[in-house]
């Protein structure tokens, strides 16, 4: 494993890659002492109630807690 891949692991949330024609990215949230969940989010707002729910206790604007597979910030429903 490179330090790359261990970085990325070690961040709780993951958005999939923007992909031209699909309404939602998928989001994967590790929450401590279960299972991730995985939801699909097509907006900012979206992905901020989802957060909320899974776990207040993270920023959405921290980039240390995210891992943008590409084009960070963006949502297909935008």
């Amino acid at each position: 494993m490179t330090s790359h891949e261990a970085l990325d692991r070690a961040r709780p949330v993951e958005i999939s890659a923007l992909v031209s024609g699909h309404r939602d990215r998928q989001v994967r949230i590790e929450r401590p002492g279960t299972t991730p969940v995985v939801v699909a989010c097509s907006s900012r707002q979206q992905f901020e109630e989802v957060l909320r729910r899974e776990r207040p206790d993270l920023d959405p604007d921290d980039a240390q807690q995210l891992h943008w597979v590409d084009h960070p910030g963006e949502w297909p429903g935008a």
